[in-house]
């Protein structure tokens, strides 16, 4: 991987990083599942008596 051309490199660099936006989405959604679940089992109850 390190015998790369300037022109290979140039493009990689260029590039956008689609790896982290995938795994960034992908932690988003699991991020709001997880707030949805908790807001139904707690706070969709109301307050305390």
């Amino acid at each position: 991987m390190g015998d790369l051309s300037p022109d290979e490199e140039k493009k990689i660099l260029e590039s956008a990083p689609k790896g982290t936006m995938t795994l960034l989405i992908v932690m988003a959604v699991f991020f709001m599942l997880g707030w949805f679940y908790l807001f139904d089992m707690f706070l969709s109850h109301g307050p305390v008596n």
